[in-house]
């Protein structure tokens, strides 16, 4: 019977291929080139003491906001600084002398010292013995010192955290107890003063005596005087009644008040996990849908997960509306001319507002005045330049000029003076066939108006020109005038506040 040799497996093959021991070589021994996409993609070719800089630096920074984190307010930090006060006045001596005043704080200070001491010492002995030497090993060592910074860099942040913790509280507490006494020493002082009005006031109350013995002699509590009072309640029955009534209640009411600060607190953070979770975190944005007129800013405020459509949404409604009429009351009338000489076929109106460029709010949030000027019998052909020119800024007022023209029209220009509105007329009179006929100006304004309709002339600029011109309907669509004849409208609308022509702009049919 034949033998049947063993085939070698496909690995043992592919392991001797000269191909295979080119790309082993080049990759390290991996076979398969590979590519991280991490934050941390590059390496630091500075040197040890770089690398050891920038590691302190990032550490430094994430320590302060864990710092941050620490003194955050919370209720019950508000709850235990409230009993810490009120036992601090409750066993504080009211009869304290200047001397023992200025040795408490003395002490309160050298006991900071020592806290703060601890708090430092404990920080450089982490610091040097902890995380400098898993940096310097990081230098060498990627792998052993990323591992290195991460077991003993969680300690060392947790024990410098909880020095700082204590350093800041320590801190406040002492603070705040010297600052106490400080004022007491001193209001103390004042109020000793014979010719201090208060302290005259408290000698009639407690006598002469009283006051000028205030800091000498036996120390004096509250928690004393509430001791000795309830020490001579004869009956033995509400004697212990009444000590263990006020030393449990007084338990109680410390222990419920955390309580209920910790409730509150864990309602807070479960609200805030519950918002960063499901909507994110709240944020304000600001956009500019349009980068030639920058101060027409939109700002939003609200969480991601609502803002994101939002701004969506509102910028494909800027885009929309953009250069449309979204129903303007041009000269306030309709543009249909029941008692005209004739049809108008076509007219300009230009728009003046009292700012330079949108938004059209003044810096006190009420909206910009407007002035329209209608230009009738318009030229055809006209360019952006030439309206540009013609559209200049001028002096707006309370006098009414109207011009009656050759063609059967008028024109009508509130202005500052007679003078300003006929210059004004005339300045857009370029615009169009007609002109002025002679003698054909006038002014109707207010002469002494009354102080309700009474203002100052103020500056107004070119905002938009809208073009509408008519023509004979070829159906039925269309509007009726009292001839009998329909008409069909249309109009262009070409912004005018900006400083060059924007594109896209033709002549004027």
């Amino acid at each position: 019977m034949p033998t049947v040799s063993a085939i070698p497996k496909i690995g043992m093959i592919l392991k001797d291929l000269a191909s295979r021991k080119i790309r082993s070589s080049s990759t390290g021994g991996n076979l398969i080139r590979t590519w991280s996409a991490s934050a941390i993609t590059t390496q630091n070719n500075g040197g040890f003491l770089e690398t050891v800089i920038n590691g302190a630096i990032r550490f430094g920074n994430f320590l302060i906001s864990g710092i941050a984190s620490v003194i955050s307010f919370s209720f019950t930090k508000l709850w235990s600084w409230i009993v810490s006060g009120v036992q601090f006045i409750y066993n504080f001596n009211w009869n304290i002398s200047d001397t023992a005043i200025d040795k408490q704080i003395q002490g309160l200070w050298n006991s900071f010292g020592g806290i703060l001491g601890g708090a430092v010492g404990r920080a450089i002995g982490w610091l040097g013995c902890g995380v400098v030497p898993a940096a310097t090993v990081f230098s060498f060592n990627q792998s052993l010192g990323t591992h290195l910074l991460k077991e003993v860099g969680e300690q060392a942040l947790d024990e410098m955290l909880d020095a700082a913790s204590e350093v800041i509280n320590a801190g406040f507490r002492m603070g705040t107890q010297a600052t106490f006494l400080w004022l007491y020493k001193d209001v103390r002082r004042a109020l000793k003063d014979p010719n201090n009005v208060f302290g005259q006031g408290l000698r009639a109350v407690l006598g002469s005596k009283t006051i000028d013995n205030w800091g000498s002699g036996e120390s004096w509590t509250i928690a004393k005087a509430v001791e000795e009072t309830i020490e001579k309640i004869p009956d033995a029955f509400w004697r212990n009644f009444t000590e263990e009534m006020l030393e449990e209640g007084s338990e109680a009411c410390i222990e419920a008040g955390f309580a209920v600060a910790g409730g509150i607190d864990a309602f807070l953070a479960q609200q805030a996990m519950q918002d960063n979770s499901v909507l994110g975190p709240d944020r304000t944005v600001e956009i500019t849908p349009d980068r030639s007129a920058p101060d027409e800013r939109i700002i939003l405020t609200g969480s991601e997960a609502v803002l994101r459509p939002t701004i969506v949404s509102v910028l494909a409604t800027h885009q929309m509306l953009d250069n449309r009429d979204v129903g303007v009351l041009i000269n306030g009338t309709p543009t249909d001319d029941y008692i005209t000489p004739g049809v108008q076929e076509r007219q300009l109106f230009i728009e003046f507002r009292e700012k330079t460029a949108p938004p059209w709010k003044m810096p006190s949030g009420k909206r910009a005045r407007c002035r329209e000027i209608t230009i009738p019998d318009i030229k055809r052909g006209l360019t952006w330049d030439e309206i540009k020119l013609a559209a200049k800024q001028y002096t707006s007022g309370q006098r009414l000029v109207t011009a009656r023209l050759n063609n059967g029209r008028q024109m009508q220009c509130y202005a500052s003076t007679e003078n300003e509105g006929l210059q004004k007329i005339k300045e857009l009179l370029v615009l169009s066939t007609a002109e002025i006929l002679p003698n054909g100006a006038r002014d109707s304004g207010y002469i002494n108006p009354t102080p309700r309709r009474r203002s100052l002339p103020y500056l107004v600029y070119p905002c938009k020109a809208v073009l509408t011109w008519k023509r004979r309907a070829a159906d039925l669509q269309g509007r009726e005038d009292i001839a009998g004849n329909i008409w069909e409208e249309q109009r262009i609308e070409i912004d005018l506040w900006p400083d060059r022509e924007p594109p896209g702009i033709k002549p004027l049919g």
